[in-house]
Parts: structure tokens; sequence; C-alpha cells
């Protein structure tokens, strides 16, 4: 009995004393701690629980940063922070700024909790650098809208494999930051709203709209199959709302809005399909292609640089480019403004909608270099709904319905109906080349209320980018707005509204949804046109081949989406880029596997 209780002391003790040369000096002071800070769109809070060795959860649940975009930065910086135990990680491709904000955050709260920061800052991130042989049936170029839905479609008609390859750290592209309209003629959902079209009608619109200057085969292709997009995009899980809208500059009522918030629904229901491939198609992001493997005048594959390593992928069928534009390449948009906004300057003055990294107009160059034709590079689109030193759309939209467009003296000055390009012009011609975009409690019900966007008034006045008052008159103090002149205008446009007045603009308030903006609170936010769209690009037939010179087909290239020109003429109807990026994206999957 002795020795026994002697050897389980002798025990006890050399476990405490393990025990306490494991342990060492603690890394933090155990808690949950949190820090404010900017985000990209919004104040956020980032929350970090630490135990005395272990940094255990990272989150910044209640962020208002892009869906598709800064929501996933924050989501895959939060989850690496804890794996790698380390602030010294880089952040993801193309969300840099919300990325920085998450980690300025998480650094803030870790000093809280008593952390050797300049420890923690240490980077960890590192990077296979052996080069990569693939094979595949299919390569897609882009990880956008048209990318994914080509890469989908590629497998639904019998890739065995399919290879997406993304530039930027997550997938979407410019799908991602628009809110979503897809036009289509539609009698199921319009008919119930008494709205009447046809395929005629659209084509016309978008030949006339595009100032009769685009591919009339094209123009007949998207749309008179746009609605088979629907409901193709239906059958993969894309749920719409049942209300067809009208987006800014469509010219009808036939915009198809996504049942949750904005272009990112397209691109959660197509990542979700992929994902239930196994493999068969394979996404590889931060993967920047360099060029094109041609080989007796056949595009065979391409070579990619994924940050240190080089990837080359073999293509037995063929290349889908689907890279997007060229907007937020200045040099590149400045060389080529010969067409309708050659009057402007689209220097680094005039922002871009468009993801940065993303569009810079790689695929057109690629298929250039490939023997592909590139058509209609002057017709730029300029939106009038940018935001004022970054062009990007974030804040409140022009979309929709119940909003007043005001110059700065406090006069409306063109029809908010109008097409983008004459919108554009009008706000380029006002004071300052800039304007306010007016609405009340219709649009927004609360200062909480979170839009399809995912922003809210009081997230969006904190961040000063608007003013909000509850009557006109503190509204036009606040803007330097004059006070009747602004009342005016909005008295005037109920006027319209009511059927009482003629707009002298031609705004025509017949649409059911119009609605008088009576009451307060009122809430403004400046805009200035920004580069949105760039029509031009890789020529294609309606099988989505890339064409020579000759108009003959590159045997193994195909495109799709922004990276291809001709078929909006000079200006895009709002809600026909989905449209084209859906219709042309299945279209380029289903020809390449048919094609020789």
């Amino acid at each position: 009995m002795h020795k026994f209780s002697l050897l389980s002391l002798s025990v006890a003790a050399a476990v405490v004393l393990t025990g306490c040369a494991q342990e060492g000096p603690a890394r933090f002071t155990p808690g949950t701690y949190s820090a404010q800070v900017n985000g990209h769109n919004a104040p956020m809070t980032v929350t970090v629980k630490v135990s005395r060795d272990r940094i255990e959860s990272v989150s910044a649940d209640d962020n208002l940063e892009t869906i598709g975009v800064g929501k996933v930065a924050i989501k895959k910086l939060s989850q690496k922070i804890v794996d790698k135990q380390s602030l010294g990680v880089d952040a993801v491709t193309g969300a840099t700024l919300s990325s920085f904000a998450l980690l300025q955050g998480a650094q803030e709260a870790l000093k809280q909790a008593n952390a050797d920061i300049p420890a923690l800052m240490k980077r960890v991130d590192t990077y296979p650098t052996l080069p990569l042989n693939l094979d595949a049936n299919v390569v897609v170029v882009g990880g956008g809208g048209s990318g994914l839905a080509a890469a989908i479609s590629a497998y639904q008609a019998g890739a065995k494999k399919v290879i997406v390859l993304e530039k930027l750290g997550f997938l979407g592209g410019s799908t991602n930051v628009s809110e979503g309209a897809l036009n289509a003629v539609d009698p199921e959902r319009q008919k119930p709203q008494g709205i009447e079209d046809s395929f005629e009608k659209f084509e016309s619109q978008t030949f006339k709209g595009g100032h009769e200057l685009g591919d009339k085969v094209l123009v007949k292709e998207l749309t008179h199959h746009s609605i088979d997009a629907v409901h193709w995009l239906e059958s993969l899980g894309v749920k719409f709302r049942d209300k067809i809208g009208a987006a800014t500059g469509s010219l009808w009522q036939r915009s198809h809005y996504p049942a949750t918030p904005s272009g990112n629904s397209y691109i959660r229901v197509l990542e979700d399909f992929i994902a239930k491939t196994n493999g068969a198609i394979e996404v590889i992001t931060d993967a920047d292609v360099k060029k094109l493997q041609v080989e007796d005048g056949r595009v065979v594959g391409v070579v990619a640089q994924n940050k240190k390593r080089v990837i080359t992928v073999k293509a037995k069928q063929g290349v889908i480019l689907a890279t997007g534009g060229f907007g937020a390449n200045v040099e590149l948009r400045q060389k080529v403004n010969t067409g309708v906004w050659k009057d402007a300057v689209l220097d680094n003055n005039i922002g871009c909608t468009n993801l940065q990294k993303a569009a810079q107009g790689d695929g057109m160059l690629f298929a250039e270099q490939a023997g592909g034709e590139l058509v209609g590079l002057a017709d730029i689109q300029i939106h009038p709904c940018g935001t004022p030193g970054t062009g990007l759309m974030e804040n409140i939209r022009t979309s929709g319905r119940n909003r007043l467009f005001i110059n700065t003296d406090g006069d409306r000055f063109v029809n908010e109906g109008a097409a983008r390009d004459v919108l554009a012009r009008a706000i380029f011609e006002q004071k300052g080349g800039t304007y306010w975009v007016l609405v009340n409690h219709l649009r927004y019900p609360s200062r909480d209320f979170v839009d399809r966007n995912g922003a809210s008034i009081k997230n969006m006045v904190a961040l000063g980018s608007v003013v909000e008052a509850d009557t006109l008159d503190e509204l036009a103090k606040k803007t330097g707005m004059d006070p009747k002149k602004l009342k005016a205008s909005v008295n005037g446009y109920n006027q319209v509204i009511l059927g009482k007045a003629k707009d002298k603009f031609g705004f025509v308030g017949n649409n059911k949804d119009d609605k008088t903006l009576t009451e307060g609170p009122w809430y403004a936010c400046k805009k200035v046109p920004t580069v949105h769209h760039t029509m031009g690009g890789v020529r294609i037939n309606k099988d989505a081949q890339v064409l020579n010179k000759k108009g003959e087909p590159i045997p193994g290239l195909f495109a799709a989406g922004e990276v291809t020109g001709g078929i909006h003429g000079s200006n895009r109807l709002g809600g026909n880029a989905i449209a084209d990026v859906m219709v042309f994206g299945h279209k380029a999957g289903q020809s390449i596997m048919k094609a020789k």
C-alpha cells in the first residue's frame, strides 16, 4: 500500500511537472475581443476568440460587404487565420479592401488579448512551385457567370473533364457585383402583370437601342433564347421572382431578378452544381492565364501562372474564353475611345463598375494572337450610377422605380427611364458632371432595412455616402441644393405620376410600380457616370465560335460574355448583359462538344 502510494505520488508529480513544461508562457489572455473597422461598404465588427495558446475563431458575421466578393474574402481569411494561427496571410485576390479590413480588425482585437503582433504578422502562406501539367476535354478561361455556365453546359453535353481557370481568388466576376437583372420575353410572368411583349419587340429594342450597330444574327440569338436560359437556370436551381421589373436603361419590363439578392444568386447555384460533379469540373483560382497554345492553326490548350507555379492545360475539344471586358484597363479604353464617348475623357477620373483586376481585356489579346478578329472596341458603355472616387455601383442604385435624378441645384434634368447613354450624357452636362439620386421610405422603409444589394441606410450614412433628412428643406440644406427647386422637382414628378401633367423630359408614369414621392425620410446619394460595359470584343458567330477576319471559325476556340463583341452595338440595354452571359455561355459549352 505504501509503495503504491509513493508510486502514485511520483506519477502525479511527473504529470504536473510535464504539464507545466508543456504550457510555457501564454500567447494570449483568454477571452473574446472585438474591434470595429471600416469595410468596403460599411463599418463592421471583427470578433476574435482566443484561449491562452490558440486563436479559436475569427468572425465578422454582420458585415455588409459585397455578396460573392467581400463576403467571400472575409469567410476565407477568417478561416485561414485560425488554420494558420497567424495574421501573416495573403489578401484574397480581387477583394483586397475587404481582406485588409478583416485583417486590421483581427489585429486590433488580438492587441487587446496581449498578443505578440509582430510575431503573428510574419508571412506564413506558401505555394507550390513545381510546374503542373493537366489534361481536359475543355478548359474555360474565366470563372464568372459566362465561364461557369459554359463549364456546366460542356459537362452536360458530355465532357468528362472541364477545368476552369480563374484569375481572382473567388468565382463570379462581374456577375457577382451586378444586380442580376436578366431580360427575357416571358408571357407566364409578364401577362399576369399586364405586360405585353414579344420576341420581335425585344429584338427590335435591342437592335435600335444599340444604335443599329449590333450583329442582327447575334441579336436574334440573344433575344429569342434568353427565356431558354431562364428555364435552364431554373433547372439548375436558380429561383426567380414572379414579378418582372425594368432594369435601368432596359426600355421595357422584361427584367427577371433572382429571388435572393444580386447576381451572386446565379454564381451560388452554379458553384453548388459544380461541387456535385465529383471533380469532373475542376476550378483553380488565382490562375492567371498568360497565353493560348496553338498547334497547326488549332487552339489546344493554355498556359497559366498560379502564384509561383506554371500550369499547362491541354484541352482535347478546345478553349472557351470567358474573361470579361476591358472597362478597368484605363490605357486601353482611352486608346480605343473613338465612338459614342469620344468627347469624354475616360481617364482615371472615371471609375469602373467591374472588378479592377479582372476587367483588363486579357481574353481579347489571346483571341487576337490566335487570329481572331476584334470588333466594336470603341463601343464603351457609361453607366449613370457610379460612386465618386471608385466608379463602383455601391450604395443606393439607380435601377427600378421611385427615384429621381436631381442636379446639384435641385432640378430634375432627365427622363429617369431613358437609355443609359442618354442618362449618362445628361449627367456629363450637369455642373461638375454629377447629380444626386433621390429616394424616400418607399425604397428604404427603415434605417436598418437591408436592400437587395446588402446595404442599409444606417451603414451608408455612417460611411458618409448617403445624406438623410426628414424633410426636403433639411435635405436641401445638407446637400447645398435650392430648397424651392428641389420641392418643385419632386412635386412636378408627382403630378406626372398622378397623370395630371406631361413630363417635359418624356418620363411616362404608367408603370404599376410608380408611386408618388410625398413623405420623408428622404435619402440622397451623390453619383457620377462610370465605365460599365465594353460592348466590343472578340467576334463570334451564333454558336459562340471565335471568328477570324475572313469570318471563319478558329478551330478549338470559343468565347462568351463581355469578352465578345458585336451583340449590343454601341449601347447595351440594362438587363441584357446577364442574358448575354447565360445564353452564349450555355451555347459555348454545347458547341465546343459538338465541334470537330
